[in-house]
């Protein structure tokens, strides 16, 4: 078990060999990536690779491509050509293949056919002679935001003391009350009443049934939150791109925080999500459609952001409608242009992670912009001696545990 720890800061001894395991459903769309700075590639920043010298260290492991970096596997098999480490593979020189390129795509693949694959891990030995003194990092492959801090250690105790460089550079989203109550990010202030909302969206729910009571009272908060969002100003714009793209942000939104709101109620109950014949497959099949509608979604919210960025549309164009005895008033508000630092929320509609077409998606082409930020992280680390077990959950949805040798 790794325990319910949401972007822990871990504790890695050099000169050691880690394997993080992602063999859990909740690592699907979320291939492990390892960097010196947050959020690797998506920030353009430095991974851990074997052509790149750890910043400000004396190393010349750029020469013979000998850097510290993670290894992937599947299934016990390497996917790379690059080893510095013999306990796995015989020492290279001169290969800088060290597996993310076959590793990554699968994640895009579908649900059942990702989990059909079998282990995939990532395993990490940072070398024990190194001069470098900061911190290394943890991330998501595909969503940005979803980043946590990694200390390397000597004997127990970290090369770098009471500092945490580099800086992470931005604060994780906390959800607020409601959200948390629902499972959800953003709802907080669209719970009912609102004056840009009807009075209800659900209707009927029994009194006597507090758990659909409280479900309506979520799904009334997230469809008035679409509603809103999806009364859209073409001022600043005159496009029907700009358009499209601001009322397709806050539809996936409301997918993805549908989704997580009905798992949350663990009303969904599967114990094996390829189960197609006890009396769990339909909850089974139905949680394949809740996973693949969160992870699709939230990427495609990513890359739908990149393109207003890249186009320097604003990032939100609302036009507020208030709503009162059937009269609506109209204002338009312009937002200011795309922030670096907003939240990420969801990708592809609910109805599209249904399709029977099981054929293997290629990744789409990503865009410089961010993603959802993920929940806070624990301010400890863990670490401990040669031979021991460690577990701790990596990422919000990245299950992944850690293994020491």
């Amino acid at each position: 078990e790794c325990g319910d720890a949401t972007n822990p800061v871990l504790g890695l001894e050099v000169g050691k060999t880690y394997e993080f395991v992602q063999t859990d459903p909740s690592n699907y769309y979320h291939p492990l990536g390892l960097a010196y700075f947050p959020d690797g590639a998506h920030a353009d920043a430095d991974e851990l690779e074997p052509g790149i010298v750890p910043p400000g260290s004396s190393s010349t492991c750029d020469v013979d491509m000998s850097c510290p970096a993670p290894m992937y596997y599947m299934e016990k098999e390497y996917q790379g050509t690059y080893s510095n480490n013999a306990d796995l593979v015989d020492v290279s020189s001169g290969e800088d293949n060290f597996g993310l390129d076959e590793y990554e795509p699968l994640f895009f693949h579908p649900l059942p056919e990702w989990i059909g694959y079998g282990k995939f891990s990532v395993f990490l030995k940072f070398d024990e002679d190194t001069d470098y003194t900061k911190d290394i990092f943890y991330f998501c492959h595909i969503h940005q935001f979803m980043t946590g801090r990694i200390k390397l250690l000597k004997d127990g105790q970290p090369l770098q003391k009471d500092a945490e460089l580099p800086e992470l550079g931005y604060e994780y989203d906390q959800p607020a009350e409601h959200d948390e109550v629902c499972g959800t990010y953003g709802l907080h202030d669209f719970q009912l009443p609102h004056s840009e909302c009807p009075e209800r969206f659900v209707c009927d729910a029994p009194a006597e049934n507090e758990e659909l009571v409280q479900f309506s009272s979520c799904i009334d908060s997230m469809n008035c939150a679409m509603m809103n969002g999806m009364t859209t100003s073409v001022k600043g714009s005159e496009s029907e791109v700009a358009l499209f793209l601001h009322q397709m942000i806050p539809h996936h939104q409301n997918a993805v925080n549908m989704a997580k709101a009905l798992m949350k109620t663990k009303k969904v109950q599967c114990d094996d999500l390829t189960d197609e014949e006890s009396e769990q497959a339909v909850d089974c099949g139905l949680e394949i459609i809740l996973r693949e509608i969160i992870n699709g979604q939230n990427h495609q919210i990513q890359a739908m952001r990149g393109l207003l960025d890249a186009k320097s549309y604003p990032e939100e164009n609302d036009c507020k409608v208030t709503m009162n005895s059937n009269v609506f008033n109209t204002a338009a508000s312009v937002a200011p242009s795309p922030s670096l630092k907003s939240p990420l929320i969801s990708i592809d509609d609910a109805l599209d992670a249904v399709g029977s077409d099981s054929s293997p998606v290629s990744p789409p082409t990503p865009f410089p912009t961010p993603a959802l930020r993920s929940p806070p992280f624990s301010d400890t680390f863990t670490s401990g001696a040669h031979g021991n077990s460690l577990t701790t959950t990596l990422v919000a949805v990245i299950a992944t545990c850690l293994f020491m040798f």
